[in-house]
């Protein structure tokens, strides 16, 4: 259903197309002044094409075709801003054929300014526009439709292709989010597994450690023990034991005791010594 022309048809060429039909017409005084401002417009002099148009706007104020001329200036000037704002006049203010024309020129307008959605709306509008005016007023302007047409076509196009790459590269990022994360989760598993096997070898140089120093302990206990078994039964005796004082009874019979015991020993020796002697005796 659309035109099939080049892209550079879609916002130049007929741009200029328009301006040109927009001006036809026109009586002297002004149209000299709109003739002189349409030739430095398409001898690529947009800065005295502007200059000629306002000029000529000065005894003509109000004029939606003019509007329109002064528009077309500010667009190629890059001044969107502008020119948006003078095609939305024409809009308002002129016939059809100027409101199929405006509406058109601003949606290419809208287009430079990343302005997608609004673009298609001026693009349905201008359509809409040259539909009326074809019935109403006997315009042809079956060109200007299939540009229309040819224009939402390529945005929509362009609106799809960036909606697309939004979604990958959100995608992309979503990716990268998820990356990242496994990155941090595994990176705190080796976190906690570094840390648990620091605090075993910890733990087990503490254990090893204490049992050494158990060791030592034993070592240092062994030998005491030991003493304490190599002592004299006495010393091992309760301290609060206390001997018992002899009597001087006591102590004498004691005392006879040993003597008799001693006097006993002696008498048993000299025996045995005589003994002795007296079996030398027999055998000389």
């Amino acid at each position: 259903m659309f035109c099939k022309k080049h892209k550079d048809f879609k916002f130049s060429i007929f741009l200029a197309l328009l301006l040109c039909w927009s001006s036809i017409g026109w009586v002297d005084p002004l149209a000299d002044k709109v003739r002189e401002g349409n030739l430095l417009y398409h001898s690529g002099k947009y800065d005295e094409a502007f200059d000629k148009y306002v000029n000529a706007q000065i005894n003509s104020a109000g004029m939606p075709q003019l509007d329109f001329n002064i528009a077309n200036a500010q667009y190629k000037r890059d001044k969107y801003n502008e020119a948006a704002q003078l095609f939305e006049k024409a809009i308002k203010s002129g016939n059809l054929e100027t409101k199929a024309k405006a509406s058109f020129n601003m949606g290419n307008t809208f287009y430079r300014q990343g302005r997608m959605k609004e673009a298609l709306d001026c693009y349905k509008k201008a359509v809409d526009f040259a539909d009326e005016a074809e019935t109403r007023e006997g315009s042809k302007l079956s060109v200007l439709k299939d540009e229309a047409k040819y224009n939402y076509e390529y945005v929509e196009k362009k609106m799809k292709e960036q909606e697309q790459k939004q979604k990958n590269q959100g995608q992309k990022d979503q990716q990268q989010k998820e990356d990242y994360k496994k990155a941090d989760e595994q990176s705190g598993e080796n976190k906690g597994k570094d840390e648990e096997e620091q605090k075993s070898k910890e733990d087990k140089k503490q254990s090893e450690s204490q049992n050494t120093q158990e060791k030592n302990e034993d070592k240092k206990t062994e030998p005491l023990n030991r003493r304490d078994e190599d002592k004299p039964s006495e010393q091992r005796l309760p301290q609060h034991q206390e001997q018992k004082q002899m009597s001087k009874e006591e102590a004498e019979r004691l005392l006879n005791a040993l003597n008799q015991a001693e006097k006993e020993a002696r008498t048993t020796k000299r025996d045995a010594q005589r003994l002795q002697h007296r079996s030398v005796e027999k055998d000389w």
